[in-house]
Formats: C-alpha cells, structure tokens, sequence
C-alpha cells in the first residue's frame, strides 16, 4: 500500500515555507517530487560513522522541502529524532509505523485528498489536529503531536476507504522530543533494515506508514 497523488507519482505545485513554517502553494508546476532511494541497505551511521544505518530521516519530504537527509545507527537514532522534532514547527497527526512498512511518510492536511484520503478520514484528522496544544502526556510541555496506535487505524491501510477509528477515545498528545522518543521506540521495535521517514514541516499534516 502507498498512499499517492491521484494519477501522478509527482507534486504538481510548489511548496514554499515562509518564518512561521507556513506553506505559501504557487501555481508552478516544476516542482517534483522524489521517488528515488535516498539511503542504501550497508551505509554507515551519518552521526558516529561507526554503526550500519537502519532509519534514515528525509525532512525533504521527498523534494518539497529543503534540507539534508540523515541516516542513523541504532544508538544514536533516539536522541537524534529528539533534536529533530524539537526544531518542528506547527502541529502534526503522527500514525504509529508497524508490522513492514517501512516507509513512514508526511501529508499537509490540504493535500490528503490528492493522495486518495477519503472526506470522513480528513474531516477526522482536521477535528483532532485542532486538539493539540495542551500539556504533553509524558512531559508536561505544551504539545505539538497527537499519537496515533496501530489500534486507531485499519492495519490494512487500504486506499479509498476510511481508515481512521476509535478517535474518539483519549489520544496522547506529545511535545517535539516525546515524539521523537516514541518514534525511536517504534522504529527499533519493528527491526527492519531499513527505513525511511519524513519530518513534519508545514503547519498542519500527518505521518502514515506506507510501503509497497
């Protein structure tokens, strides 16, 4: 399952950010986005240049987003995609990555209808997106993130039909280094060998697991 822009495996406009990590969509439609393997089964650790790297972190968004893509070992990964959620501006639905995918990918809410995300699941993301900003559940820090379980959602992630649940139940709100902490747990939990995954960078979107 890969959840793509209908009828196109490219972006059709290009994605500016202003200071506020807002995006600014241009009628431009040289933008493209990038379809081709960043990091490769073997590569070391881009932090200790010691350790093979398992999960590399493309806060590029596949080419819509400027930024420098970086491969991490398995020790140096947590704190890693601490520092990294930190800097995130914004808020963001994060859908727990599990069973194979191994690909964890980052939607801006305004596009998921392009990438075959049915009314009912963006209508429900949009309501839960405008929860988020009180205290973190782990930290006490003000949010940024609602987590999302494998529970919340249909494991077979099947393309045009709703694949939120349970939403109405309480969700985890996090702040930026509790995310990225729970992410590292994750993404070590599943011992694949490798993965790709995406950083949130507009104001508003979610991070879905996808892969063939």
């Amino acid at each position: 399952m890969v959840f793509r822009r209908g009828g196109d495996d490219r972006r059709t406009e290009v994605v500016e950010e202003d200071e506020d990590g807002l995006n600014i969509v241009s009628g431009d439609d040289d933008g493209e986005e990038l379809t081709g393997d960043l990091f490769e089964a073997g590569q070391l650790c881009d932090i200790c240049r010691v350790e093979e790297g398992r999960v590399g972190l493309d806060p590029t968004c596949r080419g819509a987003y400027d930024g420098e893509p970086v491969l991490y070992g398995l020790k140096c990964l947590a704190e890693g995609l601490k520092a990294a959620y930190s800097g995130v501006e914004g808020v963001a639905v994060i859908v727990e990555s599990f069973d194979e995918y191994s690909d964890h990918y980052y939607y801006r809410l305004d596009e998921m209808p392009a990438y075959q995300f049915v009314r009912e699941d963006v209508e429900a993301i949009s309501w839960l997106l405008l929860t988020i900003g009180d205290a973190c559940a782990r930290c006490g820090e003000q949010s940024r993130f609602a987590w999302l379980s494998r529970d919340f959602v249909d494991p077979r992630l099947p393309e045009g039909e709703a694949i939120f649940r349970n939403l109405e139940q309480d969700i985890e709100h996090l702040c930026g280094p509790c995310a990225g902490s729970a992410l590292a747990v994750s993404y070590l939990s599943l011992e694949l060998p490798l993965m790709t995954v995406e950083l949130p960078r507009s104001a508003m979107g979610i991070v879905m697991p996808t892969g063939e």
